[in-house]
């Protein structure tokens, strides 16, 4: 598996957007997995933490 990387300011960007009070909750979600995954988490340890299928978090 590729290993995910972010600038700060796409970091800062989706925590930003998982903050946000009118965000839909999928892109919330979504938001939340990329940051998990960039942190080093595996696709099976961001599924159990988000309550999701390791799928979801494949995608």
């Amino acid at each position: 598996m590729a290993k995910l990387v972010l600038a700060e300011e796409e970091r800062a960007t989706r925590a930003r957007w998982i903050r946000r009070a009118k965000s839909s909750q999928a892109p919330a979600l979504r938001c939340k997995i990329v940051l998990s995954c960039a942190g080093g988490a595996s696709n099976k340890e961001v599924a159990q933490e988000l309550a999701v299928r390791p799928m979801t978090v494949g995608k």
